[in-house]
Formats: structure tokens, sequence, C-alpha cells
């Protein structure tokens, strides 16, 4: 059967898995892409511009032509309201049966199966659902009792319960990646992958939050690996694939398993030998783990800190285990072993104080990190922090409501900030982009006179441009990736290029 998913302005490594999988079992999958050029509230949002340059009749073009005999829509909360308005607008036209699922529809499931435009929704992981709900579809049988999903019957909602995790993640097939291909060109021959699924960890803000304590709360073992043969036989086969000269593991910690990262090591640098980031805990990182990654290749490591202030890490964000010392003690490893690293920043954090922000930005400014990452708290439905905004007076239930509805205001326009946060939160994010370029005491110099203020009335485009020199500077693409992406979709927007 046609089965063709629909997905905006981004590569997805689980709808590559689905589609690996469900061409396994020979249904044809297809792919509707809006590239959402503008309209990324993170770091380049221009009104103006993105009601110019909307592709949504484009996409129901696709959709129309690609003749599915099911619709797939892969959701997050801040993609949920684009989702709805293209999945209404689809059955406007056509009858077409419509699934929603991923991390937003399994965490608020009654509000999302409510909608007229859903049919069915699936709740956690969707591999094997999805393929017995196509096996059911292609034969023309109503088999409503597939685990993970609910339909809608008659006016009724069946509610099947979810089934145990996999835990074999070696028996699914390798990701898809022409699906996204001819949209999103494997940047500079980077490769996406994830070698795990779950996370040690279950901080607040964080959707592993939500999964760990309200879907898969029984199960024992949440976090799974696939073993390094996998991994290394998937490589060699895209490595040639794709001339891929680097690859960036999206694990949510990849350094969880010391033993199996031991095995990584050995096999990745003798078979592999290309450069690599990824994701990792500090207090994962002593100097073993240092000597380890810099064996491998690694040229990046990515640190979610979000603050220097221990109370507010331990108490809101519930991160005892990384402590300032393993902090500043991982960072002093990865710069012995001359490994580059970013570092995550969270503004309007519940209960925390304006001038932890300062605090934090000072102790920034003495590293070598080569990026600082500058977002403002998004509030994903049922996590624990959206309870502490609510504990905080910085959300109201019908804020609450707004964010399950995917209606919440996002990013730097958001409810997460005050007004006096705001500006200190567009200064810092445009302080951050200078960082890697000027030297720590005149850094600390404009903190503690307060002559970073002046950068908030600095425009968005002249920070993109000094975030884009500093990741060409330090030999890492994101600001040529981000280029090349507006290049390839406007350029095919007024027929420079043709489609593949």
């Amino acid at each position: 059967m046609n089965i063709t998913f629909v997905y905006l302005a981004a590569e997805s490594i689980a709808i590559e898995i689905l589609s690996g999988r469900l061409k396994k079992d020979g249904h044809s999958i297809s792919l509707a892409f809006d590239p959402g050029l503008f309209d990324d509230k993170q770091y380049l949002d221009i009104p103006i511009l993105r009601k110019a340059f909307v592709q949504k009749s484009k996409l129901l073009e696709e959709i129309d032509e690609s003749s599915p005999d099911l619709l797939c829509f892969s959701v997050g909360t801040d993609n949920y309201r684009w989702a709805c308005e293209t999945a209404k607008k689809v059955k406007e036209k056509q009858n077409v049966p419509i699934i929603f699922g991923g991390m937003h529809v399994t965490a608020v499931p009654e509000r999302v199966i409510n909608n007229d435009f859903v049919d069915m929704i699936c709740i956690g992981e969707g591999e094997e659902a999805l393929c017995e709900l196509a096996h059911s579809m292609e034969r023309g049988i109503k088999n409503h009792g597939i685990q993970n999903i609910w339909f809608k019957e008659n006016g009724h909602i069946i509610k099947n319960p979810v089934r145990s995790l996999m835990q074999d993640l070696d028996s699914l097939p390798y990701p898809d990646k022409e699906l996204f291909e001819k949209h999103i060109p494997i940047h500079n021959g980077k490769y996406m992958m994830i070698t795990s699924r779950g996370c040690p960890f279950a901080c607040t803000y964080c959707y592993n939050n939500v999964l760990r304590k309200n879907v898969y709360g029984s199960e024992r073992k949440y976090v799974r690996q696939r073993s390094v043969e996998s991994i290394i036989a998937e490589l060699k086969v895209m490595k040639e694939k794709f001339s891929c000269k680097n690859v960036a593991f999206m694990d949510d910690c990849f350094t969880t398993n010391r033993r199996w990262f031991r095995e990584f090591v050995s096999r990745y640098k003798e078979e592999i030998s290309l450069p690599y980031s990824c994701m990792a805990y500090t207090g994962q990182i002593d100097e073993e783990m240092g000597r380890l990654l810099k064996e491998s290749g690694c040229n990046r490591m990515m640190f979610g800190i979000q603050t220097m202030d221990a109370k507010t890490r331990e108490e809101i964000l519930k991160r005892p285990f990384e402590t300032d010392k393993k902090i500043k003690n991982a960072l002093r490893i990865c710069d012995d072993f001359k490994i580059p690293y970013s570092l995550d920043h969270i503004f309007g954090i519940p209960f925390a104080k304006p001038e932890e922000h300062i605090k934090t930005a000072m102790y920034y400014s003495t590293t070598k990190a080569i990026r600082i990452c500058c977002y403002a708290l998004f509030y994903y439905p049922k996590t624990e922090i959206t309870k502490d905004g609510l504990r905080a007076g910085i959300l109201d239930e019908m804020e609450v409501e707004r964010i399950e509805e995917g209606n919440a205001r996002l990013y730097v326009y958001g409810s997460s900030l005050g007004d006096d946060e705001l500006k200190i939160f567009k200064a810092l994010r445009n302080f951050y982009s200078i960082l890697p370029l000027a030297p720590s005491p005149i850094l600390l110099f404009f903190l503690r006179t307060d002559l970073y203020k002046i950068l908030r009335f600095m425009p968005r485009l002249f920070t993109l441009f000094f975030e884009s020199f500093v990741s060409i500077k330090t030999g890492h693409t994101r600001g040529l990736d981000y280029i090349k992406y507006y290049h390839q979709h406007l350029a095919k927007r007024f027929n420079f290029v043709k489609d593949n």
C-alpha cells in the first residue's frame, strides 16, 4: 500500500526508521515536505518573508499526487498546530485515513484523538504498530486491537494498551535516508544516526520525563543500545553510499554504557575513522572517557549545562548528577584532549533568578566553548517542569491548556519569559554569538559593567552571521548547512534548479 509521511523543515531519523521498516514489508513510501522557510522560531523567524514563502499549497499538491492509502504525521509540540492545519486541509479534499504519532501525541492522546481530521493515533514506539496497521489495511481487515494505536469507530474511541518497549534494536532495518535526501541532502557529507533509545535520566523539562513516568514506568530496561557490530555495518554502507565525511550521533546520551563505548571506539577508529559529534553528560567524562573520545575521532561534544546555579539544577531541573565540580572537570578534560565542545543554556526556568544568567555567562566566558546554544524554556505537556511553572505563577491553567493544544507562544515570544528576563535573554543570546571570537577579559568586562545589555538591539541577522562565521572558523558546518538549506529551497522556488 501507499503510505505518505508529512513533515516540516528538518530531517527526521524516526520517520526514516519507520520508512525502512515499512519498505521491508513491501509498502511504497513517500514524503510530503514543507521546508518552513523563515519559520524557525529559535534562529530565523521573519514573519513577512515567512508569509511570502509559505508552501502549504505545494505541500497539499504533493500529498494529492502521492495518492496515499494512509497519511502519517509525526508530531512534537512545536509542529503540532502545523500538522493539524495541514491534516484538516487534506480532509477537506480527500477522505484518506490519517494517523498522528510522536511525542506530543504520546503525552496528550485524548486531546489529539478528539480532532475530527484525525482517524487514529499511535502512542509510544511505532514501528511494529504501524506495520501491523498497514498489513491489516492492505488486506481490507478492520483490526482494532493493535497495541499502541487508538481508533475511532462509530463515534467511539477504541483505546489499546501500549506494548512493551522494543529491546532488539538490531532487528530494525537501516533508516531510509533516501526519503529525505531529495529535500535535505546529507549536508557536506554529514550522516545523522541514533545508536540507542531512552535516556538514563529524567530531567524535568524533557519528554523522557513523560515517557519514563507516564508511559513506560513499569519497564525496567528503558535505555536500549544497538550492538557495535550493527552500527559499524550501517556506517560502512552509508559511508560509501553518501560519501560521508562526518557523523552526528543524536543519542540522548552517547557515553552512558562505558563497556559498550570501549568496544565502539576500537571498531570505529579502525573501520570507519570519520570525525563525529555526540551528546553526553559531564558527569560521565573522566580521563579515560576523554582519551577514548579523542582516539575515536570525536570533534565536538555537546553538553546540556542549562545553568551554573547548583540549586536550580538539582531542585528544579532534577539534575543532581551534574555538580559544578563535575562540569568544570569535564570541560577541563575536553580542553586537555583538544576536543571542541558546545554548551546549552536555558532561560525561563521556574523559580530561577535573573542574576543566575549573569553568573552562568561569566563562567561560560572563561571556557573554550565553541558555541553557546541559548534557549528560552519550551514547556512540553505533562512534564514535571510544567507543573513547576504553575506553582511559580509563570503559567496558569489556561496557558497549560494552550500548551497541550500546541497553541503556546514559542521560544523568545513565549510565556516562559517575563519582560525583564526577555531583555536579558536577547542580550545574552547575541553576546554568546560573539563569545568564541573575543578574549575572556573583554567578555567579563562587558558582563560586569552591564554593557552586554546594548547587544539586545543587535539585528538577528547579525548574530546569525557571527554564529555562521564561528562555526566555519572552528571547523563545524552548522552555519554553512543553514545557508545551503535556504539556498536549495529558494533556488527551487524561483526555478533556478529543478526537483530531483
